[in-house]
C-alpha cells in the first residue's frame, strides 16, 4: 500500500528508540553519512552558511543541533579551508554514542568542541555563536518542541540560522527505498531512510513554521537532492 504524502508521518523512527546498540548507530551513521554525500546533502547547508558570512579575517563560531556522527561539521570544516574562511566549530547531540563516534570521526578538526546534551537543556545562551545550523534534525521533531528548536537557534546565533532538511514527496521516497535496498545493510537505515522522507516538509509547512515563531527575516528554497534550505537572517 502505498504511503501518504499529504501530512508528516507521526510513526518513530528506530534511530529515535532509546538504547540503541552502539555497533548499530555506528553503522547507521557511517551508511547515512556516505549517502549524504553520494546526494550531495551537505551542498545545501554550505550554500546557506556561505550566504550569511564575507569576511575572510574573522573567526565564525558555528554550532551544530543534532550533530550526529559530526558529518555536517567536518563538511563544513572541509569547506571552510577551501575557501580560506576561519570557523570554530560545536556540535551537539543527545546520544552519547554518537558524540563518542563524532570525536574519531572528525578528529581532523582543529578548533571544535563537542558536547553531549539536549538541545532544550542546554545554556540560555543569546547572540553566542555566529550562525546557527542543524541538518536532517527537524523532521525528528514535532509540535512545541520543533518550535523551540528553531527559537533556540535564533535567540543564539548573531547573523543568523541555516536549516537543511527533507522535502516530502513521492520520488524522493520511493528513490531511497530503492537506493538503502542497494547500497545499506543496516536496518536502521532501510527502516529510517524513507520514513525520514515521510517525516519532512513541504514548503507551507515550512513557512507556517517560521511565521508561528515569530521569524520575519527568512528565505525557504528547494535544493537538491529534494532538501529544503531554510536561512535566518538576524
Amino acid at each position: 500500500m502505498s504511503p501518504s504524502f499529504k501530512y508528516r508521518s507521526v510513526k518513530d523512527e528506530l534511530l529515535d528508540q532509546p538504547d540503541i546498540p552502539q555497533q548499530d548507530l555506528f553503522r547507521n551513521l557511517f551508511e547515512l553519512d556516505k549517502i549524504n554525500r553520494m546526494l550531495g546533502g551537505h551542498s545545501a547547508t554550505l550554500q546557506g552558511i556561505q550566504s550569511l558570512i564575507t569576511d575572510k579575517s574573522k573567526v565564525y563560531k558555528v554550532i551544530d543541533l543534532g550533530c550526529g556522527g559530526g558529518d555536517t561539521l567536518l563538511a563544513i570544516n572541509g569547506w571552510a579551508k577551501r575557501n580560506g574562511y576561519k570557523v570554530e566549530l560545536t556540535g551537539v547531540d543527545i546520544l552519547k554514542d554518537a558524540i563518542q563516534y563524532a570525536s574519531v570521526y572528525c578528529a581532523e578538526i582543529e578548533n571544535w568542541t563537542l558536547i553531549q546534551s539536549d538541545f532544550e537543556k542546554l545554556p540560555k545562551w543569546e547572540n553566542e555563536y555566529d550562525i546557527a545550523i542543524c541538518s536532517l534534525f527537524c523532521h525528528h521533531l514535532y509540535g512545541e518542541t520543533l518550535k523551540s528548536l528553531i527559537k533556540t537557534m535564533h535567540r543564539m546565533a548573531k547573523i543568523g540560522v541555516v536549516i537543511n532538511d527533507l522535502h516530502r514527496h513521492p520520488l524522493a521516497y520511493y528513490s531511497i527505498l530503492f537506493l538503502t535496498r542497494i547500497l545499506s545493510k543496516s536496518k536502521y537505515v532501510l527502516n529510517d531512510a524513507p520514513l525520514s522522507v515521510l517525516r519532512g516538509f513541504t514548503k507551507p509547512e515550512l513557512v507556517e513554521l517560521l511565521d508561528g515563531c515569530d521569524i520575519e527575516q527568512h528565505t525557504v528554497e528547494w535544493k537538491w537532492a529534494f532538501r529544503y534550505l531554510i536561512v535566518i537572517r538576524k
